[in-house]
């Protein structure tokens, strides 16, 4: 599936990330590291969107992740919808982003 749009995401450090979303059905087909944030994505009235913030994690191989994503009660208790990216190889980067973002938002799935 194609990418849906495009959303920042701040980390503590104030660094700002630019996260490519998707459908959480995509089937992605990359052998390629990154960092994705699994939220559950509302289209107001007024067109713009509000994310809610799930679960912040780390792979070597997004190809991966769906099939962790559908299985976890939390992701279906909180209707998960989406899931994005932010594509990065060096896997000491990930980790620091990952924290980075995990210490700002604490995002509920992540903790169960």
């Amino acid at each position: 599936m194609a990418r849906i749009g495009t959303i920042d995401f701040s980390g503590i450090s104030g660094h700002k990330y630019t996260f490519n979303v998707y459908p959480i059905k995509n089937d992605f087909k990359k052998n390629k590291g990154a960092v994705y944030v699994v939220t559950r994505r509302t289209v107001k009235y007024d067109g713009t969107v509000d994310h809610n913030l799930l679960y912040i994690g780390t792979c070597k191989d997004v190809s991966t992740v769906q099939g962790m994503i559908k299985d976890l009660d939390c992701f279906i208790r909180e209707h998960a919808n989406c899931i994005c990216t932010y594509w990065e190889d060096n896997s000491k980067l990930r980790v620091n982003i990952n924290d980075d973002l995990i210490n700002h938002y604490h995002p509920p799935c992540n903790y169960e």
